[in-house]
């Protein structure tokens, strides 16, 4: 649901044939489901999967749970709203920081910013301003708010991803 679709492949033309799926599926609950169309599922007959925790009857009820609250009336087009809000909001970051962000990747709350500076520089300084952020390969520094995130929460994100931008582009500029 951080696309603002249920699943991401939903925005495009591609179905898949398998999907391994889990974490948001239980809200923070240890969950994972796995789904598959009938063709491809067609070699699973019994004796041929096992689970350890398969079936476990408090997991499918909070996973069941979560799933009433996500396909609950208005609550992915609410996600994708705050999510449009945001990557306007991150764009304004871009402007205001054009040297050191080349480009925003990925859709609704699965996003990131393409660094132009060493993206582990900006995420140590975003640690210090008590923001958790991670690298996406070598120059992505990944933002990915949960599902429930309020726009207040955003505003807090970004002023500390601003103020961590400040603190390295001294560093960045003096390294160039």
């Amino acid at each position: 649901g951080r696309t603002g679709k249920l699943f991401a492949y939903q925005w495009s033309s591609i179905e898949p044939d398998v999907m391994a799926i889990a974490k948001g599926i239980g809200g923070g609950f240890p969950l994972g489901a796995f789904m598959a169309t009938a063709d491809a599922a067609a070699g699973m007959v019994p004796g041929t999967h096992g689970s350890t925790f398969g079936g476990n009857p408090l997991a499918t009820a909070v996973g069941s749970a979560v799933m009433d609250e996500v396909m609950s009336e208005g609550f992915l087009q609410d996600v994708e709203d705050r999510a449009l809000w945001y990557r306007q909001r991150l764009a304004e970051l871009q402007d205001t920081f054009p040297d050191m962000i080349d480009e925003i990747c990925g859709k609704g709350f699965l996003t990131g910013l393409k660094l132009k500076v060493p993206v582990a520089d900006v995420s140590r300084a975003a640690m210090d301003e008590g923001l958790l952020t991670v690298a996406a390969g070598q120059n992505v520094l990944r933002l990915i708010p949960p599902i429930n995130v309020t726009r207040d929460d955003l505003n807090e994100g970004l002023e500390k991803i601003s103020r961590a931008l400040s603190r390295v582009r001294p560093q960045a500029a003096a390294a160039s």
